[in-house]
């Protein structure tokens, strides 16, 4: 059985600078880098520079230094958030990659070194790039008469796109444009637990950030699985009432448990859960004091994982 420190490799798989598998991951992976060449902004895998090496007027690919460049040409905001756009409807029409069949219509905001938005981007384009993503993940737990925690956890629909049938965080969603963390509290709590503003507005509480930096098939630079996508989720913990039940509005889970700890990490090991979900859960059980430095060995390791650095611009809030 893995032990929760694998669990959490799973999710920050790219190799770290003293990690066997760094110098290959440096011989393939490229650079994205910025117009005006003053910062990176993610990482791209060898297929889609191939790609990007057809689109001269969009991108400079610098084979010997591992880096692509937007070229400095698309010097403002709308010139690049054009230019992406008509690389991803060409992609997309050509059936280039199996990532963009998850085309949403809904746009992403990559950030500059200020912390300014630098260009919007397709969601489904952002594993391509190799660029920041967003997302909320929202604990939902409930405290027994004796003290003890449990938590409402929801298994996926089983037609879900990704990770059908899997355990999952009571409600998780992505920060598309142009909602903040807590809008997008509010609408996932409805959408996918049936929980109104009003109650979430008052109860609600901010946990800060987990990042990662994930790659599905570790090692794998020449297809899909093996795009990397850096990570940060905004964590909240929300305590329920005893006869609070989440139920889903939007179908995308096909109901709620209500599980105790023991259950949810017995089933984190058994790896039933969405990998990042398993890894918040692991960040709220180290918050609440029921995985220590006492009863985990791995314990340092582990939470320097799910507050990984990422080396690129982020968000200012």
């Amino acid at each position: 059985m893995p032990t929760l420190l694998d669990i959490i490799k799973k999710v920050d798989s790219t190799p770290y600078p003293h990690e066997i598998g760094y110098e290959e991951f440096r011989r393939n992976v490229y650079l994205l880098i910025s117009h005006d060449g003053t910062f990176q902004l993610g990482y791209l895998i060898p297929a889609v520079v191939a790609e990007l090496t057809k689109h001269p007027q969009y991108f400079i690919v610098s084979a010997e230094y591992k880096t692509v460049q937007i070229n400095p040409s698309l010097e403002t905001f709308e010139l690049r958030e054009a230019a992406f756009s008509e690389i991803g409807k060409e992609w997309r029409k050509n059936k280039l990659f199996i990532t963009l069949e998850g085309w949403r219509d809904e746009l992403y905001i990559i950030y500059s070194k200020t912390k300014e938005p630098y260009f919007k981007l397709e969601r489904a384009m952002c594993p391509l790039f190799g660029v920041v993503m967003y997302g909320v993940h929202i604990n939902g737990y409930v405290k027994t008469a004796d003290g003890k925690l449990k938590l409402w956890i929801p298994r996926r629909a089983a037609n879900k796109a990704t990770y059908p049938g899997m355990l999952d965080n009571m409600v998780a969603g992505g920060l598309g444009y142009p909602y903040g963390p807590l809008e997008t509290c509010y609408k996932e709590c409805y959408e996918e637990a049936g929980l109104e503003k009003e109650y979430i507005s008052e109860h609600i509480n901010s946990c800060g950030v987990v990042s990662y930096l994930y790659q599905l098939t570790k090692g794998d630079y020449f297809t899909e699985a093996g795009l990397i996508q850096p990570e940060v989720e905004y964590i909240y913990d929300i305590e329920l009432d005893e006869t609070m039940v989440p139920y889903p509005v939007d179908h995308e889970a096909e109901n709620f448990r209500l599980m105790s700890i023991e259950e949810v990490k017995e089933r984190i090991l058994n790896q039933e859960f969405k990998d990042n979900c398993a890894a918040i859960i692991i960040d709220f059980m180290m918050r609440h004091s029921l995985i220590t430095a006492e009863n985990e060995f791995d314990f340092i390791e582990i939470n320097n994982r799910v507050h990984r650095f990422l080396p690129f611009p982020v968000r200012k809030n």
